[in-house]
């Protein structure tokens, strides 16, 4: 089985993948955060890295997502942090928000609607939905210095791409929605 955590920045998509991988057996993928040199540029002058770091984004979700559908086909379970689906979540915030010019945008969406015919969707989503107020105090509490400048606006703006992504995929997969203001126990969520 292949599960799909999303949600937006600071809902703590991370601690569950961890926590269910655990629990169930399953292989942990997560977002290339550490592995990212475009991160701490992005957030510094994003207008300049918007794009290198969208397809930076968008190539190593490739990568993962290629690896998990292999494992898929061989009976192995997999948590994602973040399908490759989100990723163009991100790509449409970054150009609502005047970060990514048209063109570039254009050109990323290019990139992914040619790649979007390999790509299966997971077979369970889950929806991590939280407040933005909640998402905040958990980004200053892990205390990433790229992430201080994040707005309540652009957190409120990627929450609903998400809700909508989600409500766009439920009759093609199974997707639950989970409030997560308060951290559930694992076992409520299997």
């Amino acid at each position: 089985m292949y599960i799909g955590v999303i949600g937006m920045i600071g809902v703590g998509k991370s601690t569950l993948t961890e926590a269910l991988a655990k629990r169930l057996g399953y292989r942990a993928y997560y977002e290339p955060v550490k592995e990212n040199p475009y991160l701490d540029d992005f957030y510094g002058q994003p207008k300049r890295w918007s794009f290198e770091m969208q397809i930076f984004m968008l190539t190593q979700r490739f990568r993962q997502h290629l690896e998990i559908q292999e494992l898929r086909k061989n009976d192995i379970g997999v948590v994602q942090d973040q399908i490759i689906f989100g990723d163009v979540m991100y790509g449409e915030l970054t150009h609502r928000f005047g970060f990514m010019d048209a063109r570039d945008y254009a050109n990323y969406r290019a990139h992914f609607e040619t790649l979007r015919p390999l790509f299966d969707l997971p077979d369970v989503v889950i929806h991590l939905n939280t407040s933005v107020d909640s998402a905040m105090k958990r980004i200053q509490q892990r205390g990433r210095p790229s992430e201080k400048a994040l707005t309540a606006e652009y957190l409120t703006t990627l929450n609903q791409l998400f809700a909508d992504w989600t409500e766009s995929v439920r009759s093609q997969t199974t997707v639950m929605t989970l409030d997560w203001n308060t951290f559930q126990p694992t076992e409520a969520v299997i």
